[in-house]
């Protein structure tokens, strides 16, 4: 588990490191191996290191960075499949060292996530979520480009790396295509909470239940703004930064403050 663990951080920062100096260089010469092939090998060590942890678990580890860790899978293979629509601007540049990290983290940080999960319906309802929370946060940091791809065009500081990102129709597009992707997961590991938790609304579960309501609202109503009056730019930003906040308060807040701050 360790070997597959370190083996996919150090995959994952050569291809972010690779895709950043291509990025930035004017010519830069291609690596020895294709950034293609070694993505698919530090996706299968962690694939590896995530199949090792819940087999020694015995079922689905929910501590923090275990599940993070399989978001993080997620988004390192999303980002993969866009890497072929946009090579010259790769989101893995920025997506795969935050994928590194939370290797690291998983490695460093152990955590007791009490017993584990063994029900196949709760353990689809854990994968859906986290599905969504994962296409979120690639909508995040997009919208964050976004921003600022904007602010630079306005300015008129038209130099520099920003020739080298997508023109600004496509990433706001990709940008609710991907918003659009994690309100449908969103919505059905919603669904899936209500049809097959006991009581979604226990103790530890109402904050997170409420906060990812909150955020599917926000989400909802972005997307009717964006149909109904065409919403974009800075608004689309800030609905999607929103809605994002109240995710990351609604599963990394209440784990960190289970697993960290109250269990000591």
């Amino acid at each position: 588990m360790a070997i597959a663990n370190s083996l996919a951080f150090m995959l994952y920062l050569c291809c972010g490191a690779i895709l950043i100096r291509n990025f930035v260089q004017k010519d830069s010469q291609a690596p020895l191996l294709p950034i293609g092939l070694v993505i698919v090998i530090a996706l299968i060590f962690h694939a590896a290191d995530i199949f090792f942890t819940m087999k020694l678990a015995g079922g689905w580890d929910l501590s923090l960075f275990s599940t993070l860790s399989v978001a993080t899978w997620i988004m390192a293979f999303i980002v993969f499949l866009a890497g072929f629509k946009f090579p010259k601007a790769h989101p893995g540049i920025v997506i795969y060292p935050l994928v590194a990290l939370s290797l690291i983290l998983k490695q460093s940080l152990p955590s007791d996530s009490g017993s584990p999960l063994s029900d196949p319906a709760l353990e689809w309802h854990i994968l859906l979520s986290l599905t969504a929370y994962s296409l979120f946060t690639l909508a995040a940091i997009q919208s964050i480009i976004l921003a600022i791809q904007e602010n630079q065009l306005r300015n008129r500081q038209l130099a520099g790396l920003i020739q080298k990102l997508p023109p600004l129709q496509s990433m706001e597009s990709g940008l609710f295509q991907l918003i659009t992707s994690g309100f449908v997961f969103l919505t059905i590991g919603l669904f899936t909470g209500f049809l097959f938790l006991d009581d979604i609304f226990a103790q530890q579960l109402v904050h997170k239940t409420l906060l990812s309501l909150i955020a599917w609202c926000v989400f909802a109503i972005l997307l009717w703004g964006r149909k109904q009056y065409g919403w974009r730019g800075k608004t689309a930003v800030k609905w999607t930064l929103v809605g994002f906040s109240f995710l990351v308060l609604a599963y990394l807040g209440s784990k960190l403050v289970l697993e960290y701050i109250l269990s000591n």
